[in-house]
């Protein structure tokens, strides 16, 4: 390793710091870009948490309206993080539900969750304002 150089290594992966600027990983990138998206990750746990219906997501956070929970849903199915299904009754039903790789994310959300509760103030949002 050339001087001035240092090494780090997180499990099986080492990334080296040759004093160049750090490139973020594609994965990282594409998760970020899903779970930051304005609802998403809201969406993702209220599912989690057991919300199976539209009506059960969206009282799930009073903030978000029916139009960006359409949006959102839509998107997660797209991604592949959450399956629709239409249940054939009178009147038809639709049940949301985790595939294998929303469920993956979900203790990285209870994570941040945590996270948040512990060392951010409560009804901050991230424009500085207080909810409510």
């Amino acid at each position: 390793m050339a001087h001035g150089a240092s090494s780090v290594s997180y499990g099986e992966a080492s990334v080296s710091c040759s004093g160049s600027p750090a490139i973020a990983c594609d994965g990282f990138l594409a998760a970020v870009d899903i779970i930051g998206r304005k609802w998403s990750s809201l969406v993702i746990q209220a599912i989690a948490k057991g919300c199976r219906t539209f009506s059960q997501i969206s009282c799930y956070s009073n903030k978000l309206n029916d139009s960006s929970l359409s949006k959102r849903l839509k998107e997660l199915e797209q991604q592949g993080i959450v399956k629709r299904t239409v249940i054939d009754a009178r009147p038809p039903r639709t049940m949301y539900r985790l595939t294998q790789s929303g469920e993956e994310l979900a203790p990285i959300l209870d994570a941040l969750e945590a996270w948040g509760s512990r060392h951010l103030p409560v009804g901050i949002a991230s424009d500085g304002k207080t909810g409510g």
